[in-house]
């Protein structure tokens, strides 16, 4: 065997997905065939929350202590601009992975980062784009300030001008330390959304909050009047499979089925179970599409041909579960598919119904340029990492 590639990986704290890293590591291996396994050896290092300075600092210990060929892990893409010159000093390629929290860049930052994106801006996008087509103006976004710092309610928002839309009511929830940012605010909200009588409500929460603004929702005048429109967060398994006894329906758009029969995702599902004995969420599949991708380098990096690595990260593609996938955001990378979800919640849990298909967004759109110059919260923790 050649020597170990050591890749440094950026390891972030989620309260939310406690998982994260780890079950992007799985899914890493998962996609690389056995044989190859021991050639990748994965140096963590605890990042927090992930903001800049602190992946900065981590990138600084892997590269000059640890070490490592490559750097990998979840970050934020508010934090890229800053580890570039470090990257590109070190002359070796990076691959992050994230939520899709945020838009990528309208330009490239550098030709040795690659990125892995669940990519839930595009969901968002297309959306926006189906609800406005099919419950007419105006519909209202309801989120709290954490959700609100992201680009996901911009990408929504976006999605629904495409369509059409003038009007789309944004509501806010104020910020309470040490509480709930959903049950004492919520009830003002719901009552001004039925005295506006919205078209539509759209909810962007993650993790208890979400939880907790369904339960409310339900006990709310909007129920079974006022169509409720989620994002693929809020309407995965994660969050909906504790709410079977609901019994309502919402609406969603899906980038990934995870109870999806075609031989892509089964050949996902078998690899993850065989390697970690665990059911896969997103972050695996991210990990996953990853190792796929790195079975097509391994001559290079047996070789440690670092040059070659780069070149073939920026020209290949993988085919996974998620269709046709590229690692860096060129016009002419491939764009997702969507589905357009109704979802049905009873006593036998969550039941999906692919209704449509979702439009997503070009990678040379000019809607980028418009939601990184409106969108100033900073935040600069990836998605879920609280």
């Amino acid at each position: 065997m050649a020597q170990p590639v050591r890749i440094g990986f950026l390891s972030p704290y989620s309260s939310i997905y406690p998982g994260m890293v780890p079950g992007t590591i799985s899914g890493f291996y998962s996609g690389i065939p056995e044989r190859y396994h021991g050639l990748f050896h994965i140096v963590p290092e605890y990042i927090g929350q992930g903001g800049e300075k602190t992946v900065l600092e981590a990138v600084h210990k892997l590269i000059g202590f640890h070490r490592v060929d490559m750097l990998a892990g979840v970050i934020s893409y508010r934090a890229l601009p800053g580890l570039v010159p470090a990257i590109e000093k070190h002359g070796r390629p990076a691959l992050f992975f994230d939520a899709g929290e945020y838009l990528p860049y309208p330009h490239p930052l550098s030709d040795v980062i690659f990125c892995n994106s669940f990519q839930l801006w595009q969901s968002q996008s297309a959306l926006g784009e189906w609800a406005h087509r099919e419950f007419g103006e105006k519909g209202a976004v309801v989120m709290p300030i954490y959700d609100a710092g992201y680009h996901l309610q911009s990408a929504f928002r976006q999605g629904a001008v495409t369509a059409g839309a003038e009007a789309l009511d944004l509501h806010v929830l104020p910020y309470r330390p040490g509480g709930s940012q959903v049950t004492e605010a919520i009830g003002e909200v719901f009552s001004a959304l039925e005295q506006a009588r919205v078209s539509f409500v759209h909810a962007v929460f993650c993790g208890t909050e979400a939880r907790e603004f369904l339960h409310a929702f339900t006990q709310s005048g909007l129920k079974g009047k006022v169509p409720l429109v989620v994002t693929a967060h809020m309407a995965s398994d994660e969050i909906l499979g504790e709410m079977g006894n609901l019994d309502m329906a919402l609406y969603s758009a899906s980038l990934w089925r995870p109870g999806a029969q075609d031989d892509a995702n089964m050949a996902f599902i078998r690899n993850v179970r065989d390697f970690a004995h665990q059911k896969p969420d997103f972050y695996t599949l991210l990990g996953y599409e990853a190792g796929l991708l790195f079975s097509q380098l391994i001559p290079e990096c047996e070789g440690r041909d670092w040059e070659a690595v780069k070149v073939k990260m920026s020209q290949e593609t993988v085919a996974g579960p998620r269709g046709i996938r590229s690692f860096c955001m060129a016009p002419s990378a491939p764009c997702p598919a969507v589905d357009i979800e109704k979802i049905i919640l009873g006593s036998n849990g969550p039941q999906p119904l692919v209704i449509g298909q979702g439009m997503p967004l070009p990678y040379n759109h000019a809607v980028y340029e418009t939601i990184h110059r409106e969108n100033i919260s900073g935040w600069q923790n990836p998605y879920l990492c609280v």
